[in-house]
Protein backbone atom coordinates (compact mmCIF):
# COMPACT_ATOMS: atom_id res chain seq x y z
CA UNK A 1 0.00 0.00 0.00
CA UNK A 2 1.03 3.22 -0.63
CA UNK A 3 0.95 3.65 2.91
CA UNK A 4 -4.64 4.46 7.69
CA UNK A 5 -1.80 2.86 10.32
CA UNK A 6 -3.20 5.76 11.89
CA UNK A 7 -5.45 4.82 11.67
CA UNK A 8 -1.06 5.16 11.65
CA UNK A 9 -4.57 6.90 9.86
CA UNK A 10 -8.43 8.63 9.42
CA UNK A 11 -8.92 7.85 6.00
CA UNK A 12 -5.54 6.98 4.66
CA UNK A 13 -5.02 5.36 1.37
CA UNK A 14 -2.42 2.45 1.48
CA UNK A 15 -1.07 0.29 -1.71
CA UNK A 16 0.40 -2.85 -0.74
CA UNK A 17 1.99 -5.34 -3.05
CA UNK A 18 -0.80 -6.90 -3.60
CA UNK A 19 -3.37 -4.47 -3.69
CA UNK A 20 -4.58 -1.08 -2.84
CA UNK A 21 -5.50 0.30 0.84
CA UNK A 22 -7.63 3.07 1.72
CA UNK A 23 -7.50 3.59 5.30
CA UNK A 24 -9.48 5.21 7.76
CA UNK A 25 -7.53 7.30 10.76
CA UNK A 26 -3.28 5.86 12.06
CA UNK A 27 0.65 1.94 10.33
CA UNK A 28 0.56 3.95 8.32
CA UNK A 29 -1.30 4.33 10.23
CA UNK A 30 -4.73 6.65 11.28
CA UNK A 31 -9.12 7.14 9.52
CA UNK A 32 -6.09 7.02 10.59
CA UNK A 33 -4.27 5.07 10.50
CA UNK A 34 -3.19 4.25 8.99
CA UNK A 35 -0.50 0.76 7.42
CA UNK A 36 3.00 0.73 5.52
CA UNK A 37 5.77 -1.50 3.91
CA UNK A 38 4.77 0.88 1.02
CA UNK A 39 2.16 3.22 2.22
CA UNK A 40 0.38 5.65 -0.19
CA UNK A 41 -2.28 4.46 -2.24
CA UNK A 42 -4.91 5.63 -5.17
CA UNK A 43 -8.25 6.94 -4.47
CA UNK A 44 -9.78 7.05 -7.75
CA UNK A 45 -13.33 6.33 -9.33
CA UNK A 46 -15.85 5.44 -6.99
CA UNK A 47 -13.60 5.76 -4.05
CA UNK A 48 -13.11 9.42 -5.62
CA UNK A 49 -16.59 10.17 -5.97
CA UNK A 50 -17.59 8.80 -2.29
CA UNK A 51 -14.88 11.11 -0.42
CA UNK A 52 -15.59 13.89 -2.30
CA UNK A 53 -19.31 13.34 -0.45
CA UNK A 54 -17.87 12.75 2.60
CA UNK A 55 -16.50 16.26 2.61
CA UNK A 56 -19.12 18.43 0.67
CA UNK A 57 -22.77 16.67 1.81
CA UNK A 58 -23.57 17.34 4.92
CA UNK A 59 -26.89 14.96 4.02
CA UNK A 60 -25.31 12.00 2.35
CA UNK A 61 -24.72 8.38 3.81
CA UNK A 62 -21.18 9.48 3.83
CA UNK A 63 -21.76 12.25 6.93
CA UNK A 64 -23.66 9.25 8.69
CA UNK A 65 -20.67 7.19 8.08
CA UNK A 66 -18.35 9.53 9.83
CA UNK A 67 -20.46 9.87 12.72
CA UNK A 68 -20.76 6.04 13.59
CA UNK A 69 -16.69 5.70 12.73
CA UNK A 70 -16.14 7.90 14.96
CA UNK A 71 -18.35 6.93 17.98
CA UNK A 72 -16.92 3.19 17.27
CA UNK A 73 -13.48 4.52 17.11
CA UNK A 74 -14.43 5.11 20.70
CA UNK A 75 -14.80 1.56 21.66
CA UNK A 76 -12.38 0.43 19.99
CA UNK A 77 -9.67 2.58 22.04
CA UNK A 78 -11.16 2.02 24.86
CA UNK A 79 -10.65 -1.85 24.39
CA UNK A 80 -7.00 -0.88 22.90
CA UNK A 81 -6.28 0.58 25.87
CA UNK A 82 -7.00 -2.23 27.98
CA UNK A 83 -5.83 -5.05 26.21
CA UNK A 84 -2.75 -3.01 24.32
CA UNK A 85 0.94 -3.08 25.78
CA UNK A 86 2.79 0.20 26.51
CA UNK A 87 5.62 2.11 24.86
CA UNK A 88 9.25 0.49 26.23
CA UNK A 89 11.24 3.16 27.18
CA UNK A 90 13.33 3.44 24.01
CA UNK A 91 9.55 4.06 21.98
CA UNK A 92 8.68 6.94 24.53
CA UNK A 93 11.32 8.71 24.23
CA UNK A 94 11.12 8.37 20.22
CA UNK A 95 7.47 9.57 21.25
CA UNK A 96 8.35 12.80 23.42
CA UNK A 97 10.80 13.43 20.60
CA UNK A 98 8.08 13.38 18.00
CA UNK A 99 5.69 15.23 20.37
CA UNK A 100 3.40 13.64 21.69
CA UNK A 101 2.32 15.25 25.31
CA UNK A 102 1.05 12.02 26.74
CA UNK A 103 3.52 9.17 25.35
CA UNK A 104 2.51 7.05 28.25
CA UNK A 105 -0.62 6.47 27.23
CA UNK A 106 0.13 5.28 24.17
CA UNK A 107 -0.71 1.46 23.30
CA UNK A 108 0.47 -1.43 21.00
CA UNK A 109 -1.98 -3.54 20.12
CA UNK A 110 -1.38 -6.44 17.81
CA UNK A 111 -4.35 -8.60 16.31
CA UNK A 112 -4.95 -10.62 13.32
CA UNK A 113 -6.45 -8.16 11.50
CA UNK A 114 -6.72 -4.33 11.65
CA UNK A 115 -10.49 -3.12 13.41
CA UNK A 116 -12.98 -2.01 11.18
CA UNK A 117 -16.86 -1.95 12.02
CA UNK A 118 -17.91 -4.30 9.12
CA UNK A 119 -20.40 -5.93 11.09
CA UNK A 120 -22.79 -3.28 10.53
CA UNK A 121 -23.86 -4.00 6.79
CA UNK A 122 -24.13 -0.62 5.94
CA UNK A 123 -21.16 0.40 7.16
CA UNK A 124 -19.00 -2.16 5.60
CA UNK A 125 -20.80 -0.79 2.19
CA UNK A 126 -19.48 2.58 2.23
CA UNK A 127 -16.32 1.05 4.07
CA UNK A 128 -15.57 -0.86 0.39
CA UNK A 129 -16.91 2.16 -1.41
CA UNK A 130 -14.19 4.34 0.28
CA UNK A 131 -11.50 1.46 -0.22
CA UNK A 132 -11.40 0.93 3.46
CA UNK A 133 -12.31 -2.88 3.33
CA UNK A 134 -12.98 -5.40 0.66
CA UNK A 135 -10.92 -7.98 -1.37
CA UNK A 136 -7.25 -7.11 -1.90
CA UNK A 137 -7.18 -4.69 0.95
CA UNK A 138 -4.63 -5.26 3.95
CA UNK A 139 -4.59 -2.70 6.79
CA UNK A 140 -0.99 -3.05 8.34
CA UNK A 141 -1.36 -0.59 11.07
CA UNK A 142 -3.62 2.20 12.44
CA UNK A 143 -3.97 4.56 14.85
CA UNK A 144 -7.33 5.24 16.52
CA UNK A 145 -6.66 7.38 19.57
CA UNK A 146 -3.38 6.92 21.61
CA UNK A 147 -3.90 3.10 20.74
CA UNK A 148 -2.10 1.68 17.49
CA UNK A 149 -3.55 -1.19 16.12
CA UNK A 150 -1.04 -3.52 14.01
CA UNK A 151 -1.47 -6.68 12.35
CA UNK A 152 0.34 -9.62 13.51
CA UNK A 153 3.04 -10.42 10.87
CA UNK A 154 3.50 -6.80 10.28
CA UNK A 155 7.39 -5.35 10.48
CA UNK A 156 6.62 -2.27 12.64
CA UNK A 157 10.32 -0.88 12.23
CA UNK A 158 10.91 2.16 13.63
CA UNK A 159 10.69 4.44 11.20
CA UNK A 160 6.91 2.95 10.46
CA UNK A 161 6.48 3.51 14.26
CA UNK A 162 7.49 6.96 14.16
CA UNK A 163 5.22 7.52 11.30
CA UNK A 164 2.46 6.30 13.50
CA UNK A 165 3.05 8.14 16.57
CA UNK A 166 2.68 11.62 14.22
CA UNK A 167 -0.86 10.50 13.59
CA UNK A 168 -1.09 9.70 17.65
CA UNK A 169 0.41 13.28 17.92
CA UNK A 170 -1.92 14.80 15.12
CA UNK A 171 -5.22 13.14 17.17
CA UNK A 172 -3.96 14.35 20.01
CA UNK A 173 -3.27 18.30 18.74
CA UNK A 174 -6.85 18.21 17.93
CA UNK A 175 -9.30 18.89 20.13
CA UNK A 176 -11.34 15.52 18.92
CA UNK A 177 -10.76 12.57 17.08
CA UNK A 178 -13.56 13.70 14.83
CA UNK A 179 -12.24 17.06 14.02
CA UNK A 180 -8.90 15.07 13.53
CA UNK A 181 -11.20 13.00 10.83
CA UNK A 182 -12.61 16.09 9.11
CA UNK A 183 -9.41 17.63 8.55
CA UNK A 184 -8.11 14.40 7.00
CA UNK A 185 -10.60 13.85 4.81
CA UNK A 186 -10.84 17.99 3.83
CA UNK A 187 -6.83 17.80 2.76
CA UNK A 188 -7.66 13.94 1.31
CA UNK A 189 -10.01 15.59 -0.78
CA UNK A 190 -8.16 18.75 -1.59
CA UNK A 191 -4.64 17.42 -2.16
CA UNK A 192 -4.49 13.42 -2.33
CA UNK A 193 -2.58 11.29 -0.45
CA UNK A 194 0.72 12.04 -1.33
CA UNK A 195 0.62 15.54 -0.64
CA UNK A 196 -1.56 16.07 2.19
CA UNK A 197 -0.32 18.40 4.71
CA UNK A 198 -0.71 15.37 7.32
CA UNK A 199 0.49 12.69 5.50
CA UNK A 200 3.32 14.59 4.52
CA UNK A 201 4.04 15.33 7.88
CA UNK A 202 4.12 11.77 8.57
CA UNK A 203 6.50 10.70 6.19
CA UNK A 204 8.54 13.23 7.24
CA UNK A 205 9.25 11.44 10.45
CA UNK A 206 9.84 8.19 8.01
CA UNK A 207 12.86 9.77 6.60
CA UNK A 208 14.10 11.28 9.63
CA UNK A 209 14.68 8.20 11.84
CA UNK A 210 15.45 5.87 8.86
CA UNK A 211 18.79 6.17 10.20
CA UNK A 212 18.66 6.05 13.10
CA UNK A 213 19.91 2.48 14.87
CA UNK A 214 17.35 2.16 17.78
CA UNK A 215 15.26 -0.57 17.84
CA UNK A 216 11.38 0.24 17.59
CA UNK A 217 8.13 -2.59 17.82
CA UNK A 218 10.68 -5.70 18.56
CA UNK A 219 12.60 -3.64 21.43
CA UNK A 220 11.39 -4.63 25.37
CA UNK A 221 9.71 -7.83 24.80
CA UNK A 222 6.07 -6.41 24.45
CA UNK A 223 5.01 -8.79 21.59
CA UNK A 224 4.73 -11.31 24.43
CA UNK A 225 1.79 -9.37 25.29
CA UNK A 226 0.23 -8.89 22.22
CA UNK A 227 -3.35 -9.52 22.23
CA UNK A 228 -5.00 -12.62 20.38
Amino acid sequence: MKNLCSITDLFRPRKLKGGVLGAVVSACAVIAGPAHAAENSTVGGEHTEANRQVSGQQDSPYTAFLAKYVEWVKTIEAEGQARGVALTPKQIELATRIGIEHPEKVRLVYVDAVPFPSDDPQMRKIGEELGFVGPGITNNAQAFGYTIWVRDGFDLTWPLLAHELVHVQQIERNSSFGVYVEKYMTQLTTYGHENMPLEVEAYEANRTYASETLMGAGDGGEREAKAD
